[in-house]
C-alpha cells in the first residue's frame, strides 16, 4: 500500500499544476477507501501529503522563475560573461553543474552529471565536444547579477570551440586538477585567454581526492603563469566545497562588457543549431541596442532580412523573454529556413539602422582530411542535407565536393584532428541515421611546381594537396613540403627516456626541455604532422601510464622527401588507399598496410595479392590465400597423372576467376589501415 501511495505521488507530480485541489481531494477519497478496508494509513497519508505539497511548491518555484524573467533589470554593470577552460577531464562540466545548482537553474539532485553535455556522443565518451551556454542569476551584496557561463571542450581537437567562446567573454575560470596539476592543454588554453586579454581566475579542483596536492599545483601555476598562489580558489566541484566563492570572485574580478547601451542593435552570431520546425536557432551576443519579437533584422553576411519570431535566454533550457539588451547572451529565432543563412561569426543588425559588421572569427585550419561517401549512391541527397545541418552546428569542418571511381560522388572533409573526425562520423550516424564510408585520413601537403604546363593549369607555382591520388609526379615538382606542428609534452620525469625515444622514431626535433617542478618536465618538439595525427597520443599515454599530456599548435611547412605509395589488389590500384609517406619510412608503412589489409579483406575463391608500390617498383607484398576444394578427395591411389590433371584443371579455373573477380574492401578497412601497432 505504501508503494502504491508513492506511485500516486509520482503521478501527481507529473500531472499539470492547474488541478492541485482536485488531486488532493481524490487522494483523500482513496485513503478513506483504504481505511474502510481495514488499513490505517492516516500517519502515512499525512506524511506523504506533506512531501507531495512540498514537491508541488518546488515545481512552482522553478516554473514561475522561468515565467517572470525581465531582462531589463540587468544593466551592463550587472552582467558578467565568462568561460570555464581546462585540460581534458579536470572537472569543467562538473563545476558548471554545481554553479547551475547554486543559482537555482536546476534542482539539486544526484543525477546532475554533466548537465550541459547534451549530445549522445558526449554522454558515451564522457567528453565535452560542443561549447554550451547557460545564463545564471545570482544575488551578491543585495544586488542581482546576470552571469553568462560558457562550458568549453578540453581536447586539443576542439580548440576552435574554445577560441570562439573566449570572443564572447571578459574573463575565464582556469580549472586545474589538484592531483594531475598543470597539463599541456591547460598551458594552451591559458595563452589563448592571455592573448585575448581576459581576466583569469585560477581554480584548483578535486581537493577531495586522496592523492590531491593543491600546494604543489599552486606552485606550478605561480611558476608557469606568474599568477600568485594566494589567488587560487581551492574547490571540490563534485561535493560543492567552496564553489560559492567562485561566483563571488567572478563578480568582483571579471569586468562587465564594455558596451554602449544607447548604440543601435548589433549582435554577433557565435553558434547555431537547426530545428526542423523553426529553422536555424542562433546563439547571439549583443554588442549594442536591444531586440524583441517583431523586429526586422538583417544578416551582414547574406544581406537577407528576417522578422524575429522569438528571443530568449538559455538556462540551460531555452526560456523565451520579451527583450534582450546590450551585453546579454541569448538565442534568437528569425525563420532562417536555409542552413547556409546562419553563418558563424555573422553580424545581425536592425533593418533601419545599418552598422559596421563585427570582425567575426578566424577560420579554423583543418589538420586532417578524409573522403566521405554514402554507402549507397541513392542516399547522396539525404547525406548532403545531413552534412549541411551538422556543419551548421560544427563550423570548424571544411567541406568540398569530391568523386571516386570506386565509391562514386562524395565529399572531401577537413577536420581539426582524428578524434574530431571520429566524433563527427558518430554524430552523423546517431543524429541523422546516415551510413557513410570514410577513407583513410591524410594531412595537407604542398608541392612547388617546376612544370610550366602545371603552373599554367593551377595558376600558381605552389599547390596544396589534400587528396593523395592527386599527388604530382617528382618530375614535375622542384620540392615537396609537409606540415609541421610545435608539440608540448608535460610528463613526470620517470618516463622521460621512453618519451624521448618515441619522439625520435617520429622524426621530431627537440626545441626545449624545462622542469616545471621537482618531478615534472615540459618538452617542446617540432613534429611532422603526419607522424602524430594518427596514434601518437595513444602511444604517449600507454608508455607513460596515462600521466603524460600532449598539445600542439600549427608551425607552418618544411621541405621533405615524400613519395606516393599505391596499394594494389591483384595489380589494380585502389584509389582510396593511396598514401603519401616519407621515403625513409615507405617500406615500413607499405608492409604494415599490406599486413592490415590481409587481415581486413575476407578470403575469396581465388588468391589475392596485396602489394605496396612506389611507381612501378613493388616494395611489399602479402598474399590472401584462396578457399580451395579438395579435388583429390575421390582419388584412392591410382596414377599420379590423374591427380595432376585434376589439380591443373582447378588451377586454370582459379586463374580465370582471378582475372574477372572483383574484390570488395570492407568499410572498416579504410579507418584501420593506417593505424600503427606498437611494434611498427
Amino acid at each position: 500500500d505504501f508503494h502504491i501511495e508513492q506511485e500516486h505521488v509520482h503521478i501527481y507530480n507529473m500531472e499539470m499544476m492547474g488541478s492541485i485541489e482536485h488531486k488532493i481531494c481524490v487522494r483523500f477519497r482513496h485513503s478513506c477507501m483504504w481505511n474502510l478496508c481495514g488499513t490505517n494509513l492516516c500517519g502515512q497519508r499525512a506524511f506523504l501529503e506533506k512531501i507531495h505539497c512540498s514537491n508541488l511548491l518546488h515545481q512552482v518555484h522553478y516554473s514561475s522563475q522561468k515565467e517572470k524573467l525581465d531582462m531589463s533589470e540587468y544593466s551592463v554593470d550587472c552582467i558578467r560573461n565568462f568561460s570555464i577552460i581546462a585540460h581534458v577531464d579536470h572537472g569543467k562540466s562538473t563545476l558548471a553543474d554545481r554553479l547551475l545548482e547554486i543559482t537555482g537553474r536546476i534542482p539539486k539532485a544526484d543525477s546532475n552529471r554533466q548537465v550541459l553535455d547534451k549530445l549522445q556522443v558526449e554522454r558515451e565518451r564522457g567528453i565535452t565536444v560542443k561549447a554550451q551556454t547557460a545564463s545564471l542569476f545570482y544575488t551578491f551584496k543585495n544586488k542581482k547579477y546576470l552571469l553568462n557561463l560558457i562550458d568549453t571542450p578540453g581536447h586539443v581537437d576542439f580548440n576552435y570551440e574554445v577560441s570562439r567562446s573566449l570572443s564572447a567573454c571578459q574573463g575565464v575560470l582556469l580549472v586545474v586538477d589538484a592531483n594531475e596539476g598543470v597539463q599541456a592543454q591547460t598551458v594552451a588554453n591559458f595563452f589563448l585567454a592571455f592573448e585575448a586579454q581576459l581576466s583569469i581566475i585560477p581554480v584548483i579542483n578535486k581537493i577531495d581526492l586522496k592523492n590531491a596536492e593543491p600546494e604543489r599545483v599552486e606552485k606550478q601555476i605561480e611558476k608557469m603563469f606568474d599568477i600568485p598562489g594566494s589567488d587560487c580558489i581551492k574547490i571540490s566541484a563534485k561535493f560543492g566545497t567552496n564553489v560559492e566563492r567562485v561566483l563571488e570572485e567572478v563578480i568582483t574580478k571579471i569586468p562587465p562588457p564594455n558596451i554602449d547601451q544607447k548604440s543601435p542593435f548589433k549582435a554577433l552570431l557565435f553558434d547555431s543549431t537547426f530545428d526542423h520546425y523553426r529553422g536555424a536557432v542562433t546563439n547571439v551576443a549583443l554588442f549594442g541596442g536591444q531586440v524583441c519579437k517583431g523586429h526586422k533584422i538583417v544578416s551582414a553576411h547574406t544581406g537577407k532580412s528576417y522578422e524575429v519570431n522569438e528571443v530568449g535566454i538559455l538556462t540551460p533550457e531555452e526560456v523565451p523573454v520579451e527583450k534582450l539588451y546590450a551585453g546579454q547572451v541569448g538565442y534568437l529565432v528569425a525563420g532562417m529556413k536555409e542552413v547556409k543563412e546562419a553563418q558563424i561569426g555573422d553580424t545581425l543588425y536592425l533593418q533601419k539602422y545599418p552598422v559596421e559588421p563585427l570582425p567575426g572569427f578566424k577560420n579554423a585550419k583543418p589538420m586532417v582530411f578524409a573522403g566521405m561517401y554514402p554507402v549507397d549512391q541513392s542516399e547522396y541527397n539525404n547525406l548532403k542535407s545531413a552534412l549541411e545541418k551538422l556543419t551548421l552546428n560544427d563550423s570548424s569542418v571544411t567541406v568540398n565536393r569530391d568523386s571516386s571511381a570506386a565509391l562514386g560522388a562524395g565529399w572531401r572533409l577537413g577536420f581539426l584532428g582524428l578524434l574530431h573526425m571520429e566524433v563527427f562520423n558518430q554524430r552523423l550516424e546517431q543524429e541523422y541515421n546516415a551510413s557513410v564510408i570514410m577513407t583513410a585520413p591524410t594531412v595537407p601537403y604542398k608541392a612547388k611546381l617546376s612544370s610550366q604546363k602545371l603552373i599554367k593549369e593551377y595558376g600558381e607555382d605552389e599547390i596544396t594537396i589534400v587528396n593523395p591520388s592527386e599527388f604530382p609526379d617528382k618530375s614535375q615538382v622542384s620540392e615537396y613540403l609537409e606540415p609541421v606542428v610545435l608539440g608540448t609534452i608535460i610528463s613526470p620525469d620517470d618516463y622521460m627516456g621512453k618519451i624521448l625515444a618515441l619522439c625520435q622514431t617520429r622524426r621530431a626535433v627537440q626545441k626545449s626541455m624545462v622542469y616545471i617542478d621537482e618531478h615534472r618536465i615540459m618538452l617542446k618538439y617540432l613534429f611532422p604532422l603526419n607522424e602524430i595525427v594518427l596514434d601518437f597520443y595513444d602511444s604517449l599515454k600507454s608508455m607513460s601510464s596515462g600521466y603524460a599530456s600532449f598539445d600542439y599548435e600549427d608551425a607552418g611547412y618544411q621541405t621533405a622527401d615524400l613519395v606516393k605509395m599505391d596499394i594494389l589488389l591483384n595489380g589494380r590500384s585502389v584509389e582510396e588507399l593511396v598514401t603519401i609517406a616519407h621515403r625513409e619510412k615507405a617500406y615500413a608503412v607499405g608492409k604494415a598496410i599490406c599486413e592490415r589489409l590481409r587481415d581486413s579483406i575476407p578470403r575469396q575463391l581465388f588468391e589475392i595479392a596485396v602489394q605496396a608500390a612506389l611507381g612501378s617498383k613493388v616494395i611489399a607484398r602479402e598474399t590472401i590465400k584462396a578457399y580451395r576444394k579438395n579435388v583429390l578427395a575421390k582419388c584412392y591411389g591410382g596414377d599420379i597423372t590423374r591427380k595432376m590433371k585434376l589439380l591443373k584443371r582447378q588451377a586454370e579455373g582459379k586463374k580465370k576467376m582471378r582475372q574477372i573477380g572483383n574484390i570488395e574492401v570492407p568499410k572498416d578497412a579504410f579507418i584501420n589501415v593506417l593505424k600503427r601497432t606498437p611494434d611498427k
